[in-house]
This record gives C-alpha cells, sequence and structure tokens, in this order.
C-alpha cells in the first residue's frame, strides 16, 4: 500500500516519506479500511514536530501520522461480522497510541472506531467527523 510516514520529529518537508509498506491485516476485533480521505488534526502536526512536552522522539520506529479518515471496510478480522465489508465509515483516533494512522490506502483498527457513514455524506465530510465533532461534543 502507498502511504507517508515518518521516524523523526521535525517538521513535514525534512522528515515525511512516502513510499509502499505491506497492507495490514485485521486482527481479532479489527477491520481493514480502505481510506479514501485523512483528516489532519493540530494534534497530528504536533506530534510529528515533536511538539508535545516531554516527548523527545517518536514513540515507535514507523508513524504513519493521522488520526481521522473515512473510506469502506475492505476485510474483517475474528469476531467482526463480515457483513461491515463494503460498509462505508469514518474513522476516529486512528494513529492514538498506535503506529500507523489513516496517511495510507490502508488503516486496520478496532471494529467500533469505524462508524457507519450515511451515503448523503461525503468522505471528505467524514473525514472531519473524529478528532473535531468529538472536541465539540464533549465542550457543549
Amino acid at each position: 500500500m502507498k502511504a507517508a510516514w515518518y521516524s523523526r520529529n521535525g517538521e513535514a518537508q525534512d522528515v515525511m516519506q512516502v513510499g509502499d509498506l505491506p497492507t495490514p491485516i485485521p486482527q481479532a476485533g479489527e477491520v481493514l479500511v480502505r481510506l479514501a480521505t485523512s483528516g489532519v488534526n493540530p494534534s497530528d502536526i504536533r506530534a510529528r514536530a515533536g511538539g508535545r512536552p516531554g516527548v523527545t522522539k517518536p514513540p515507535f520506529p514507523k508513524i504513519i501520522p493521522h488520526s481521522d479518515g473515512a473510506g469502506v471496510i475492505e476485510a474483517v478480522g475474528e469476531g467482526i461480522d463480515a457483513a461491515r465489508v463494503g460498509e462505508r465509515v469514518w474513522i476516529w483516533n486512528g494513529q492514538w497510541q498506535r503506529p500507523f494512522g489513516t496517511a495510507a490506502e490502508f488503516i486496520t483498527l478496532p471494529s467500533a472506531q469505524a462508524v457507519e457513514l450515511p451515503d448523503n455524506t461525503s468522505f471528505a465530510q467524514g473525514a472531519v467527523l473524529g478528532i473535531p465533532a468529538l472536541t465539540a461534543i464533549h465542550t457543549v
């Protein structure tokens, strides 16, 4: 799969790489999503730049950034209903405490983090339903 990643902190033009990585395989309780869009949040940028207090290096050897996105479920792991294959979804916290986020063609993540996206909602709209919408809900 095509993906963007970094292995050290810094400005995007200095640390980001783009290339091919193995397509992940969903484990028990997970879904594999073919991403149509990837949402970029200020927290994604801060993490890549090394702007989190007390964090002096990336927590994983290779990080595919971005926590939000939208796409279509392509496969499911053990314990997940196969009827989810083909479902349009939006993703939240894809890269939270995990090495691989949504700046890629595919992501695997817990099934609950792939929420059904109505047909009348675009993938671009779905990609902003994660951190921004959840922050707004918690604020209200």
